[in-house]
């Protein structure tokens, strides 16, 4: 039956040969689309290792001199930074939080879109380096548990009372920063240093306590190498401190944001601090998503995908239609001969489905070349740990994406084919002999 079907194909080659073309241009086209879904799906099912449902950012505002509330130095017995530890103290005392975290600056939170790097290298052999994320957090409170970080794979959740921080140099790195730097080894015990020195960050070693599993920066991006730095609040930080905290139970986000503020707006008003709002991190990860473009760029592929798929499905009927419509006389002859309607509209979706598999080879050929020039790239590959994920063995990606877009073409051939063969095969053998 194939044989005879390529025989068609070929008697028919001039029409096949232009039908030919049309599936190679789509072909490659609805591959490229695939390809960015396809990666941009992986990322976003990697698992994060934490989690910011029933987390939330406390902003924290003081009263300029100008104001009449202002206490100056001399009426107020308390210092700032005192004062802000009582307001961190009053936060923990409302009965719907389980936890707090204190972070230093706007990239020590998840979800805030702020990102601060730099490279480390292993103390023993500074030949071994890593680009890294590096958090700075304060260990009087716990970061970890509020975020819900992890090691052993999700297997244990951690705790920042479950490592020792008399060291001020003692840090916390995730699992593929251990994997760069000490390779088949536990890092634990060893020590890394920033490969700069200024007078600014003076080098300094640091000695690793833990390892963790590694996170996401975004939900769309992959897991990237992190260190956790611990700091002591003081007089030198305090004003840039990120106050965040969880919440004990899944409470609706906007209704006990506005709750938390009306009950905590009084007991926070404590020397020139006040309350200035309250925000789900889940919701501010959605916005920064938003305001990066990442969310736009979604929405625009997804819709421009959506409409290359209806021009192409319109596109692809149109042409089979009327190549059935041309063949009308030959389906009439089939029945006569005995050949029922189901086994036309087998014959003609075969023979649509043998001429989409031939123009795969010179189409991937193509694809090759979109490869080769740069033209389609791995959202969020991380140069510390290539080839860890599925999107970075191009050849396996190539020919997942490749039968991905092979099916749907599939999809949409048997669509196109299927009506117009229906229709065609009611004519009535009389009226084909009559016409041929």
């Amino acid at each position: 039956m194939l044989k005879n079907i390529f025989n068609q194909i070929v008697n028919c080659k001039k029409s096949n040969a232009w039908i030919a073309l049309q599936l190679l241009f789509i072909f490659c086209l609805v591959w490229y689309m695939v390809d960015y879904f396809f990666v941009l799906g992986y990322n976003r099912n990697l698992t994060s290792h934490r989690d910011l449902n029933n987390t939330y950012m406390v902003s924290l505002g003081i009263l300029p001199k100008s104001h009449t509330d202002y206490h100056d130095e001399e009426s107020e017995p308390a210092t700032e930074l005192e004062n802000f530890q009582r307001v961190i103290n009053r936060i923990k005392e409302h009965p719907a939080i389980e936890s707090v975290a204190l972070g230093i600056g706007n990239s020590s939170f998840p979800g805030l879109g702020a990102f601060s790097g730099t490279t480390y290298r292993d103390n023993a052999d500074t030949t071994k380096t890593v680009e890294s994320q590096f958090i700075s957090f304060i260990t009087n409170e716990d970061y970890l548990k509020v975020f819900r970080h992890t090691k052993d794979a999700g297997k244990t959740n951690i705790s920042t009372k479950d490592y020792d921080w008399s060291n001020p140099g003692n840090v916390l790195i995730s699992r593929s920063m251990e994997k760069t730097l000490f390779p088949g080894e536990s890092a634990i015990g060893k020590t890394v240093e920033r490969s700069y020195d200024s007078p600014a960050y003076p080098r300094e070693q640091n000695r690793i306590v833990g390892v963790f599993d590694d996170t996401k920066h975004t939900d769309y991006l992959r897991p990237t190498s992190l260190i956790f730095i611990p700091v002591q609040l003081n007089e030198a930080n305090y004003r840039s401190v990120f106050v965040g905290f969880r919440t004990k139970e899944d409470l609706p986000s906007i209704q006990f944001s506005e709750t938390f503020k009306k009950e905590m707006s009084r007991p926070l008003r404590i020397g020139n601090y006040y309350l200035d709002n309250v925000q789900s991190l889940v919701q501010m990860d959605l916005d920064t998503q938003y305001r990066s473009g990442m969310t736009n760029l979604i929405r625009i592929r997804i819709v421009f995908m959506i409409f290359l798929f209806v021009s192409i499905s319109l596109c692809v009927l149109g042409t089979f239609r009327h190549r059935v419509n041309l063949r009308r006389d030959e389906i009439g002859i089939r029945r006569s001969m005995g050949s029922s309607s189901i086994n036309i509209r087998k014959l003609f979706i075969i023979e649509g489905l043998l001429l989409l598999s031939i123009i795969v080879i010179p189409a991937m050929i193509i694809e090759l070349q979109f490869i080769h020039f740069g033209f389609i790239d791995t959202l969020g590959q991380d140069i510390n740990s290539p080839g860890d994920f599925l999107p970075d063995h191009l050849f396996s990606r190539f020919i997942i994406t490749n039968t991905i877009t092979w099916l749907l073409m599939a999809a949409m051939v048997i669509m196109s084919i299927w009506y117009p063969a229906w229709s065609a095969s009611k004519i009535t053998p009389v009226d084909a002999l009559r016409n041929e």
